[in-house]
């Protein structure tokens, strides 16, 4: 065996041995890295996007926002040294019938993804006419990444 060939090799198993070990989809205790709380149509976020709540004080801060109708009592309850909250919204919708749920979560190369299916009102289904801001409540482990991307799930357009 040449010396190119063990080199070769030994580069090829450490890049797939450091590939594996930057995707993880649970916490250091076999816990979701992620676990949905609730949904609201009505969460007063008119862009899409996402809002990323660290302390019970940015929670408070959150009452104030306009055409918000989502309640914040249980985000008062949870432990910001282990859980962080991410509301993920897809905008302001012209009608009811929109809805925003958490399909799945991964920590990968530092990045928590989160990725969220978007229910859309079928045409001609018979909805509310009014204003509508949809959004997830999302409970996400405090640790372990640095950055938060939000993405559709596959064949969700």
């Amino acid at each position: 065996m040449s010396i190119y060939f063990r080199a070769g090799f030994l580069l090829v198993a450490t890049l797939l041995a450091s590939g594996c070990a930057s995707s993880r989809s649970e916490t250091a205790a076999g816990g979701p890295l992620a676990r949905q709380i609730t949904q609201s149509a009505h969460c007063g976020l008119t862009a899409p996007g996402h809002v990323h709540l660290t302390s019970r004080e940015e929670v408070r801060r959150l009452e104030a926002l306009p055409g918000r109708n989502l309640s914040l009592e249980s985000l008062k309850n949870i432990d910001f040294e282990r859980e962080h909250i991410v509301l993920a919204a897809i905008g302001q919708k012209p009608t009811g019938g929109y809805s925003v749920t958490l399909d799945a979560s991964e920590i990968r190369s530092g990045a928590l993804e989160l990725k969220v299916r978007v229910t859309e009102p079928a045409p001609g289904m018979i909805v509310t006419q009014a204003l509508t801001t949809p959004c997830a409540v999302i409970a996400v482990t405090a640790e372990g990444w640095d950055d938060i991307q939000i993405t559709r799930a596959e064949n969700n357009r």
